[in-house]
């Protein structure tokens, strides 16, 4: 410290405070205008007052937590030499008779809350002897009381709001512990009655006068004064200023280490790191030419690690700020603080300076209006009120803070700071400038935080802080602020072990198998099978055929088929010839197929006579019925071979943003490094029974497909009935004897994995699942979680799930001869538990877009770290954020592109279509999560006034042209969209409370009889949690999912103990038909004993109205 600073801090406390003021720049923002608080009637001294707004703040939250720690305050020091402790309690009731603060309590009267001041309060300092074996002990058992004298809660209506306690350790050496609610006091009267104690202990053992002058008003006068000052135009003003700054402020998303409790629960701890004093001279000399305070570049570093952290540019940052503007409250103690919400601007590609700028403004308008009390700004704002968090400010960002000596002529005297053990915010951040000994410290939740994520973000803040000064005219997000060791970890961590299995094709390891096992059976498919020799020559003979029609390497095979047997022999058959085969749907409309073949331009699709008819009319097709007559006209040897590891096996269509769908396309090399890792993790070989469940076009139908037969296993391809009937799936899987089986976890949770008692492996993806789910399954097979888009060759993030699951597990680790970075906007890898985009890579990458050149080079790009096999990567958009144990958890979509029922949606492609319409204006298709956490599509649409056009008929519309998992189940007409400032579409404030899953009200037919009210209330309601239930309306258009009609089906089984048929369910799936259904099963169920048996139950009059109504009928 200079030798200025020195003599500045023996001057007396009053002409200190105006030396200080004189040194304010002209500039400064001034905290408070207006008159200054004046003394109360001095008979009025001992009465009550009303409560300061931050008071009030206090009050509300004790009342809400009863004895909350987290605003206990504490001041302590030792003190070595020979203390008179008789002068220093006397002391003590000197500075308690000085301030009335320290004689108050909050009561709850009649009147309300309010502070009630005793004239006089006893002060006992008793010295509390502390055990232990030697000086380093006694001293550590000293903090360690302290700590929990801090910890103690305070009854804020019974006071004093302090204790003091004097902790012998020697007999010359003594710590000294003063604890105090917050209510009452501040960090600044720490240094007033630290500093008066030391005085007036001075005086008495000197024999001299105390040299401070006597107390002009107290804190109740300013509490009074707060009140009738903030009224009129300038309370309008101050109301007016936050509403508008803080308008859609948005709540601060910063990922946690641990689920957020219900309630916060104020548990924390401190961790801290060093800032090189040469750092705090670069963050001075910047400031000193900017004309601005340090503060201000602390801060703009601060939201720059806030930005990388949270993906957010909006955001808000607490900042606790003495309202001590008055000289007459300098020397004062009390509660003189307000919390201001900064809202920083981190938008765009700003420079440092920039940054530092917009930080500098924000502070200087929100310290010009920093009169109105939080309590106030949260009433003008009205937040979304969370338990769980604090409203509008999450995390705070204090003002430097300057250390303050303490000294007593003839005692050495060291300031300590035991640990509170709580935290007021989720994170409280503070720079502590002491030179060469400067630090940052950070009180955080420990319930939502662990010591190596905030040791992290100590580091990182530190890093950005030493770059961002020495270089200020530096773009903020250039600047790297992870470690090389960082680097290297996370690297390490994303990359799985490596294998090279060796490049091959499909169909040669297929060939390979099929000559070693040629009369194992291959496939099953209901009552028909077929044996690996009996495929492999089924194969051969096709691929004949399909080179007769021009299928060669290279080209593309269209399969529209059904899920079996045929199917499988086609795949292999295009393999054989080749090509690489296109998988088509059947069942989707006659206009997606045909544009689907208008990009793919197969030169042969190969078909049968039913699903054909569903192709367009110059579709070069082929059809397998038209080749059955003749199985020997072809050689049952495969043709010579023409395509290698590098050529196309085949192509996948996913959603496009464009509207537009991409075929994804997948060489051999990488389907068959895929099947040998995962075979290598599931142990798979030639025992195993593998369901195949998926559909065609669904890119999980090549692991269980090819999963199976490059390893000698069955494939037992399940019906269309099996799918949609749970009874006939469990019962399929318990014959089979499954061991092998990927499904949708909404499939599995209707499931009984007790009956299954020769599956091994239970692989689930697609959607998010609970812990519990995990839990019903892991107990009687392996489970894994897995990940993978459809460009990256099915699955190649995996995660084994042992052990009990409170929550979902994450999605896991990369697969051999694969790598999973999560990386920022620049392709640089983020900070372990933060969030950043999932860019994959490895032996399963796809080659890129099928007739889509500029964006598969936007979405594939070099490896810029040489980890990937092959060198390139894909930009996945998703969001995910990995965990210190290398373990990937996903968190949504970068872009819009959403899943719903495990199916990837872009809503580009949905809006596309709406917008067709001739009656649509506008559209925007949206996810919506309902209040049960299930995700929805939903459309937004904005008609041309002239028209009407009702919900079902928009869905109609959609339903003809795309597959039912891209239909919205909800649609939402509105008059006109809520724009941004920036007049694009506000989609946070489109009104979700409409959402009435297709039904309109007004023309809606409620239930009629009391089955069909069992059907609504019991089933089709909790299950479609709509509002509004229709009896005519079709399930489907309601929003219903095939998963949703198998579960309705088992359903009603449950509830009416009849069983129900799909074929029932899908030729009327209305409440109407299904109620007639259900009564008709039920009527034929009951024998004539049972006819009697209920007749004798019934009245005399109810038999009669029944025989009469009968009578009527019939006659």
């Amino acid at each position: 410290m200079s030798e200025l600073a020195r003599r500045l801090r023996r001057v007396p406390l009053e002409r200190r405070v105006k030396f200080l003021e004189l040194l304010k720049g002209e500039n400064a923002p001034k905290a408070q205008d207006g008159p200054v608080p004046r003394a109360r009637d001095a008979t009025a001294r001992q009465d009550t007052a009303p409560l300061s707004y931050a008071q009030n703040t206090l009050w509300f939250l004790d009342r809400l937590s009863p004895g909350v720690r987290a605003y206990n305050l504490i001041i302590a020091f030792w003190v070595d030499g020979a203390l008179d402790v008789a002068a220093l309690e006397r002391a003590l009731g000197l500075v308690v008779a000085r301030h009335e603060a320290l004689r108050t309590s909050l009561r709850d009267l009649p009147e309300g809350p309010r502070q009630v001041i005793e004239a006089e309060v006893p002060v006992t300092l008793a010295t509390v002897p502390v055990p232990g074996a030697d000086p380093d002990e006694r001293s550590a058992r000293a903090r360690e009381l302290a700590e929990e004298a801090v910890r103690e809660p305070f009854d804020l209506g019974a006071g004093p709001l302090w204790r003091a306690r004097l902790l012998q350790t020697e007999p010359s050496r003594h710590l000294f512990a003063f604890v105090v609610h917050h209510a009452v006091f501040d960090a600044a009267s720490s240094e007033v009655v630290t500093g008066e104690l030391l005085e007036l202990y001075l005086s008495l053992t000197q024999g001299r006068p105390a040299t401070f002058a006597d107390l002009r008003v107290q804190y109740a006068d300013f509490a009074i004064w707060q009140r009738e000052t903030l009224s009129g135009r300038r309370l309008d003003e101050l109301e007016r200023f936050w509403s508008e700054r803080l308008r859609g402020a948005p709540v601060l998303e910063l990922p946690t280490d641990l689920p957020r409790p219900v309630e916060f629960t104020y548990r924390g701890t401190e961790a801290a790191g060093p800032i090189p004093g040469e750092v705090i001279d670069g963050v001075h000399r910047l400031a000193r030419a900017m004309g601005v305070t340090p503060y201000p570049v602390y801060l703009a570093v601060f939201a720059e690690l806030l930005r990388r952290y949270t993906a957010q540019e909006d955001l808000v940052v607490g900042c606790s700020t003495s309202i001590r503007g008055q000289l007459e409250l300098q020397g004062l103690v009390g509660f003189f603080v307000n919390m201001l919400a900064l809202r920083v601007d981190a938008s765009g590609t700003p420079t440092f300076r920039t940054l530092v700028t917009r930080a500098d403004s924000v502070l200087r308008d929100s310290l010009a209006h920093l009169d109105l009390p939080f309590e106030r700004v949260v009433q003008a704002t009205s937040p979304t009120r969370d338990p769980s968090r604090s409203p509008l400010v999450q995390v705070a960002f204090l003002m430097p803070q300057q250390p303050w000596e303490v000294t007593a002529p003839g005692l050495g005297i060291e300031l300590e700071e035991p640990a509170t053990g709580t935290s007021k915010f989720d994170m409280t951040w503070q720079v502590r400038e002491a030179g060469d000994d400067s630090s940052l410290t950070v009180e955080y939740c420990t319930d939502l935080y662990t010591a190596d994520t905030l040791d992290a973000m100590i580091t990182h803040y530190v890093r950005l802080l030493t770059a961002l000064v020495e270089e200020p005219d530096r773009v903020v997000g250039d600047l790297d602020m992870l470690s090389p060791d960082e680097h290297a970890q996370l690297l390490a961590h994303g990359s799985g072990p490596r294998r090279d299995f060796g490049p091959a094709t499909v169909h040669g390891r297929f060939a390979e198998q099929a000559a070693g096992t040629p009369d194992a059976v291959a496939v099953v498919h209901g009552d028909d099978s077929i044996r690996y020799a009996e495929l492999d020559a089924a194969a051969n003979r096709l691929a004949h055929a399909l080179r007769e029609r021009g299928a060669d390497t290279g080209g593309l095979v269209g399969l529209c088929l059904p899920r079996g047997i045929d199917y499988v022999t086609a795949v292999l058959a295009t393999l054989k010839a080749g090509a690489a085969f296109v998988p088509l749907d059947p069942q989707a409309p006659p206009d997606r197929i045909a544009g689907l073949l208008d990009d793919a331009k197969p030169s042969v699709v190969v078909s049968r006579s039913p699903e054909a008819a569903a192709l367009p009319a110059h579709a070069p097709v082929l059809l397998l019925d038209e080749l059955t007559d003749s199985p020997a006209a072809r050689p049952a040897a495969a043709p010579e071979a023409a395509a290698g590891p590098d050529d196309l096996a085949y192509v996948l269509y996913t959603s496009g943003s464009t509207g537009r769908p991409k075929g994804v396309l997948i060489e051999h090399h990488s389907v068959t490094s895929f099947v040998a890792a995962v075979g290598e993790l599931f142990a798979m070989n030639e025992a195993d029974r593998v369901l195949g469940y998926a559909a065609c076009t669904f890119d999980v139908s090549v692991f269980e497909m090819f999963g199976a037969l490059l390893h000698g296993a069955r494939l037992h391809i399940a019906s269309d009935a099996d799918r949609l009937d749970v009874d006939r799936l469990q019962a399929l899987l318990e014959t089979a004897g499954i061991t092998v089986m990927d499904m949708p976890p909404a499939v599995m949770a209707l499931l009984d994995p007790d009956r299954l008692g020769s599956l091994r492996i239970a692989f689930v993806g697609g959607e998010a699942f609970p812990g519990d789910l995990v839990n019903r399954w892991n107990t009687v097979c392996r489970f894994f979680n897995g990940y993978g888009p459809t460009e990256c060759t099915v699955t190649m993030v995996v995660q084994e799930c042992a052990g009990h699951w409170d929550t979902s597990p994450p999605i896991g680790l990369p697969i051999a001869d694969h790598v999973a970075h999560v990386l920022d906007e620049h392709l640089r890898p983020v900070p372990y538990g933060v969030a950043g985009e999932l860019v994959i890579g490895g032996a399963g990458l796809a080659r890129g877009y099928l007739n889509q050149p500029a964006l598969t080079r936007e979405k594939f790009v070099a490896d810029p770290f040489g980890t990937a096999p092959g060198g390139r990567l894909y930009r996945t958009g998703d969001l995910v954020r990995r965990l210190r144990n290398g373990a990937l958890v996903f968190l949504g979509r970068l872009d819009r592109q959403i899943k719903v029922r495990g199916v990837r949606i872009e809503p580009g492609e949905i809006e596309a279509v709406l917008a067709a319409h001739p009656d649509v204006r506008q559209v925007q298709v949206e996810a919506w999560t309902d209040p049960h956490g299930t995700n929805r599509l939903v459309a937004y649409v904005v008609r041309d006034e002239q028209a009407e056009v009702s919900a079902q008929e928009l869905r109609a519309f959609v339903a003809d042209k795309m597959p039912a998992t891209m239909v919205p189940q909800h649609v939402v007409q509105l008059p006109e969209f809520p724009l941004t400032s920036s007049g694009k579409i506000d989609t946070r404030a489109l009104n979700t409370s409409d959402i009435l899953g297709g039904v309109d009200p007004g023309t809606a037919t409620a239930p009629r009889t009391e089955m069909e009210r069992i059907l609504a209330e019991d089933l089709f309601l909790p299950m479609l949690r709509n509002e509004v239930v229709d009896v005519t309306a079709n399930f489907f258009e309601m929003g219903g999912s095939s998963l949703q009609a198998a579960q309705l089906i088992s359903g009603i089984r449950r509830r009416f103990g009849t069983e129900i048929s799909t074929a029932d369910f899908f030729r009327d799936p209305t409440i109407e038909g299904l109620a007639v259904v259900v009564e008709q099963r039920r009527a034929a169920a009951l024998d004539d004993a049972s006819l009697l048996d209920m007749i004798e139950q019934m009245s005399e009059e109810d038999v009669a109205r029944l025989t009469a109504s009968d009578k009527g009928e019939a006659g």
